[in-house]
């Protein structure tokens, strides 16, 4: 017989899943304004997500520009104002069961997404769909864009699971609409007989309510002859079924006195095939078309007929098969494109035609997604180490370019966090470190490695979590030990914001519950009173024009801010850093 404890146990066991996910509800509310005062923080806005019921959760928050990105476990797309924490827009994103959440890509109209296999963007502002495009297979890893491609690593669905493809999306050219509050917009370029279809209108129907049909055409009335003075051929004898090419109106003879003929229906791209434009001599000859010339099949001959409006998605510009596992999602440089993969590679791709420029091999695996500031990208590595990689150098022969490499310790399993001069590595039970962004030294360690996640900095202070659930404040400049260990300078319990937040833009402090409460916090401090970037300026990823498909030099559609070429180091410079510079093995 079963025991009292081995029955519970049991039954908790089978229903583990559905438990786990009711305990995922929090009852998180914001926290008090006194304990905020002994952080000098205040509570700049809060707001509670749109998040699907109680079983539902937050999986991942990233903060882009001024927009917050927040995706739930159901598929939930949900798009925050970063200044005032308003809802902008949601998008659900029609999976409806629990899905793993990949990180979103952005440039500076579109938003892209991937759910299941499918890939959408969203206009930025708007919410409004550009394209919902099937992938084929799921990606291994998050999205990466610039101003004219979208770029993913996807799973390959056979018989070998390590193997996968990195594919580039050319983005559809955009449809260039004249502004209507510019003077005079759009009169330059119509046609000296267009017609405003509201000015006809009017015409048409004047305020006394009587229609007045408009003046017939100054050409010559269409006179048809009559079949009877026809001489026999055509539908006169032979029982032939008239072809559709020669169909050009309803009335036999299918010609009218004026030789101004109908087009064809073999004009329309549709129905293109099996049909053929008939010349002058034989377009009165009535054929039925040869079985030879059919399609081979229903769904071949439904396609050939589809006259329905077809979606906008993307182009494929090139693909790319891997024998290893993409780790993390891509990193672009203005004509490259990185990946990470599972045999200690970093390698980097031309986006025009994916022809590899640098392969160089790590010393050791990617323990997370690299950070990227400008042409510079800082990857921690499983032994503790972060290396910076120049991303517009590197070759086939000696591989990728680090300028310095540091030692930070522990396991740093997190995404660096960047600002204008230090990057913050961090790790489960590691630790954070503070490396100078110049140089590579290391400026302080925290004492307690459980204080682990950064999650926002200023100039003065840097803001950690641990994993006890308080909120500690750092020196940013200093450690407060001759060792180099930094120990907070306070703290607060915030227990119920278990949703990781790390604001990469601005000097604000976000809290995220599973409830769906979202809280923004600042320092109380008058310099601050607006959002500080504490980020560097990341401009590198549109592509240079008239470089990669999508949109071609000189179109209107084209973007006017894109970045010169990777910048090449002086000969000067070069043979200086010549023995600095070291290679990733």
């Amino acid at each position: 017989m079963w025991s009292r404890p081995a029955a519970v146990g049991l039954l908790l066991a089978l229903s583990g899943p559905a438990f786990a996910q009711e305990s995922n509800y929090s009852g998180a509310v914001p926290p008090d304004q006194s304990a905020l005062d002994r952080l000098n923080l205040r509570t700049e806005w809060s707001t509670y997500l749109p998040v699907d019921g109680r079983r539902d959760g937050i999986g991942l928050i990233q903060t882009v520009d001024d927009q917050i990105f927040v995706q739930s476990r159901r598929g939930i797309l949900i798009a925050l104002d970063a200044r005032t924490g308003r809802v902008q827009w949601t998008a659900d994103l029609g999976n409806g069961g629990p899905t793993v959440p990949y990180p979103v890509a952005a440039n500076g109209q579109y938003v892209f997404v991937a759910n299941v296999t499918r890939l959408f963007a969203f206009y930025r502002a708007t919410g409004v769909v550009e394209f919902a495009f099937d992938m084929g297979s799921p990606p291994a890893a998050g999205l990466a864009a610039d101003n004219t491609g979208v770029y993913a690593a996807l799973e390959v669905q056979a018989r070998s699971p390590g193997v996968q493809r990195l594919v580039a999306y050319d983005l559809p050219r955009p449809i260039v609409l004249t502004d209507p509050r510019r003077e005079g917009a759009g009169v330059a370029d119509r046609g000296p007989r267009a017609v405003n279809p509201v000015d006809d209108l009017t015409r048409r129907y004047p305020t006394t309510g009587v229609y007045r049909p408009p003046p017939p055409p100054a050409e010559e009335a269409v006179v048809r002859r009559d079949v009877r003075d026809l001489p026999l051929g055509g539908l006169g004898g032979g029982g032939r079924t008239p072809s559709l090419a020669v169909t050009a109106t309803v009335t036999p003879p299918y010609r009218m006195e004026n030789e101004a003929r109908t087009p064809s229906l073999a004009t329309l791209p549709t129905l293109r095939r099996p049909y053929r434009l008939r010349d002058e001599a034989g377009q009165n000859i009535q054929r039925t078309p040869s079985l030879v010339s059919l399609p081979p099949s229903v769904a071949s001959a439904l396609a050939l007929t589809d006259l329905r409006p077809k979606g906008i998605t993307p182009r494929t510009r090139w693909e790319y098969g891997l024998n290893s596992r993409v780790l993390f999602a891509p990193v672009l440089s203005p004509l490259r494109m990185w990946v990470a993969t599972d045999g200690r590679a970093f390698l980097a791709l031309d986006k025009a035609d994916k022809s590899v420029e640098v392969a160089g091999r790590m010393s050791e695996l990617a323990a997370a997604a690299p950070a990227q500031a400008g042409v510079l990208a800082y990857l921690p590595l499983v032994d503790g180490t972060l290396v910076a990689v120049d991303l517009a150098a590197g070759n086939l022969d000696g591989g990728a370019v680090s300028p310095w490499r540091s030692n930070v310790g522990g396991y740093p399993n997190r995404t660096p966090l960047v600002t204008k001069d230090a990057v913050f590595a961090a790790g489960e039970e590691s630790g954070v470190t503070r490396v100078d962004r110049a140089t590579g030294d290391v400026v302080w360690r925290t004492a307690d490695r459980g204080a682990d996640r950064v999650v926002g900095v200023n100039d003065s202070f840097v803001y950690v979590r641990d994993g006890l659930g308080r909120l500690l404040v750092y020196d940013a400049a200093r450690a407060n030990a001759a060792d180099r260990r930094a120990v907070p300078l306070s703290g607060i319990d915030v227990p119920a914001f278990t949703v990781p937040v790390v604001n990469t833009v601005s000097d604000r402090v976000y809290l995220a519950a599973e409830n769906g409460l979202m809280v923004c916090l600042r320092d109380a401090s008058a310099r601050y009173a607006n959002p500080v970037r504490m980020a560097p300026e990341v401009s590198v990823n549109a592509t240079v024009r008239g470089r990669v498909g999508g949109v071609p030099p000189g179109d209107p559609a084209a973007p006017k801010d894109a970045p010169p070429k990777d910048p090449a180091p002086k000969k000067d410079e070069a043979k200086g850093k010549d023995e600095a510079d070291q290679k990733v093995d």
